[in-house]
């Protein structure tokens, strides 16, 4: 596995020195500093985005890239709106060795570096040339400033004027949204509980079917964990720290760090899990921003421990029947509670997949949770609203078993799977944002687009030579050109792009889209790149319309949940 993680990463750096040099045929890339470094910022998404951006750039060894403690800025070649580019975090190292891979040959040289992250506030779409120089950049802010405060000495919580994250001393946190009057108490409540089940289902313990039976009496009730343990009522297995990871006034990021003792393993004889007991470790790195309103969770788990299941809680505060929740082309909606019956085979367990969002909506509006990746959830019920219940891991032995309290029959092959015990470090990213009116409106849809994507930053310098020098950056294109692959214009809640590629059969590239709402979508696709024809295709890319070409563009018409894809060259 590690070895193609290798290629898979020199196969990505080739492709990305391709269009290196495809594009600098087509920008301007020089400044009137001769000591900037140019480099490419690139949005996928056909909105602005907004985020931090980690930075390890190779620069030339010469005048002030030499000065490692010199303020570093971004600027961009073009006026980008109301972008902003914060950059505090970024700082010139002193030489280091490195690689650098040219077609025909290696050069090993003695470079200074750029390193650090940056915050960026509304990135445009496309391709933007940008370029790192030495000195100070502006300090503007989108809104607020990012405030943290508490008494005694102690972070009790942390503002952005639109949202206010209240830290307890159980490991727990709550949310207020200022413009929706939204509460949210206790989010990031931890529960474990034993995992009797196989890699296909999770199970209860204490009705395992006999091994080699293969299928057991049906369950005419719904069976609920033995052992089900909350970390904000383990008081005596758990310990709970705060500390300020960063902070500015740009954003701030709180480490939540919470050790827990669970029990080692489960004991598949007595179906009870075991005396002997591991710590683990929850982190979560809760991340406000000036001017957004959504609450960023990174939660890491170093998970020791075998055959259980850790999940986490976010109350919603809103009383909902219903869930939708993000799928394949799609925002599907389900019930908050499925009924047993136990005359199936196999009845619905209460746990549903999800993709990148869920959202918990009334009348007046609702609370949408982020997970970027194909993840499961269940949606708890109960007099103070909807809980919506996320699993971080899942650790279990075996690939199938003969059966047990959630499924009476096997899925697969009996066989022992150590690995999906699950032990090390894993990593859950979650958002949480109130809204007001009904998700389509509030386009949740694509704020869950927006948090699942990251842009990234290019560097637009040729490789360096042998002596350590750089050839001189191309000035042929437009000064200050900015190219956007994609661009939707039309009225009302944009559908999401699912693809972006070359043909099958490599004549074209290929775009689709998909429109998850209830409403139609009218309006033009537009591009920055040679446009000559266009076909309407079906999934299979098989030609179907052709639209007629106007402007760098064609129109184009999404009917509500429906996907349409074309073909252009």
């Amino acid at each position: 596995m590690e070895v193609r993680f290798k290629h898979a990463e020199q196969i990505c750096a080739m492709l990305e020195d391709d269009l290196r040099l495809e594009l600098r045929e087509q920008m301007d890339l020089s400044h009137e500093d001769r000591d900037a470094v140019p480099v490419l910022l690139h949005n996928p998404l056909a909105k602005a985005w907004s985020g931090s951006l980690m930075i390890d750039l190779a620069v030339p060894k010469f005048r002030c890239w030499l000065d490692h403690g010199l303020p570093v800025k971004i600027e961009m070649a073009a006026p980008a709106g109301d972008c902003m580019i914060h950059t505090s975090g970024l700082s010139i190292t002193p030489k280091s060795w490195g690689l650098h891979v040219h077609y025909d040959r290696v050069a090993n040289v003695e470079l200074p570096r750029v390193v650090g992250r940056i915050h960026v506030h509304r990135l445009p779409p496309g391709l933007s040339v940008a370029h790192i120089l030495p000195g100070r950049g502006k300090i503007t802010l989108p809104a607020e400033p990012v405030n943290l405060g508490g008494e005694f000495g102690r972070t009790d919580w942390m503002d952005n004027g639109l949202v206010r994250v209240l830290f307890r001393a159980d490991g727990r946190f709550d949310i207020m949204d200022h413009s929706t009057g939204r509460h949210i108490i206790g989010a990031g409540r931890l529960e474990d509980s034993e995992d009797a089940g196989d890699s296909y289902d999770w199970s209860a313990g204490g009705h395992p079917v006999p091994q080699a039976a293969g299928r057991g009496d049906k369950m005419h009730e719904r069976v609920l964990a033995t052992d089900s343990r909350f970390a904000d009522m383990d008081e005596s297995n758990r310990q709970v720290y705060l500390t300020i990871e960063q902070q500015d006034d740009w954003t701030a990021t709180v480490r939540l760090h919470i050790a827990w003792a669970l029990p080692a393993r489960f004991n598949d004889v007595t179906q009870t899990r075991s005396e002997e007991m591991e710590w683990n470790t929850i982190d979560h790195y809760i991340t406000l921003r000036s001017g957004h309103a959504m609450v960023e969770v990174e939660t890491w788990v170093n998970n020791a421990c075998e055959d259980h299941r850790l999940r986490l809680h976010v109350p919603t505060g809103v009383d909902a029947k219903k869930v939708h929740a993000g799928a394949a082309f799609d925002v599907i909606e389900r019930p908050a509670n499925w009924p047993h019956l136990g005359d199936w085979e196999q009845p619905h367990v209460p746990t549903q997949h999800f993709s990148d969002l869920l959202i918990a909506e009334e009348s007046s509006g609702g609370m949408a949770l982020f997970c970027p990746g194909s993840n499961e959830y269940e949606a708890i019920t109960g007099e103070s609203g909807t809980t919506l219940a996320i699993t971080l891991l899942r650790s279990t032995g075996y690939l199938s078993r003969d059966g047990f309290a959630s499924r009476r029959n096997r899925a697969g092959p009996v066989f022992a799977a150590p690995g999906a015990q699950c032990k090390g470090a894993i990593c859950t990213r979650w958002a949480v944002l109130a809204y007001e009116d009904d998700w389509v409106e509030a386009n949740i849809h694509q704020i869950a687009e927006t948090y699942a994507c990251q842009a990234s930053i290019i560097s637009a310098l040729p490789k360096p030579q042998l002596d350590g020098e750089f050839d001189e950056v191309c000035t042929s294109g437009t000064r200050g050109q900015r190219m956007q692959a994609i661009r939707l214009v039309g009225d009302g809640p944009m559908p999401i792009i699912a693809c972006f590629k070359p043909a099958a059969d490599g004549n074209g590239n290929v775009l689709r889209l998909y429109n998850p709402t209830d409403q139609v979508w009218e309006g033009r696709i537009e591009t920055d790149l040679p446009l000559f024809n266009v076909r309407g295709c079906d999934l299979l890319e098989n030609e179907t319309t052709k639209p007629r070409i106007s402007k760098s563009g064609w129109p184009a018409k999404l009917n509500a949940k429906s996907i349409a894809t074309w073909r252009f060259n």
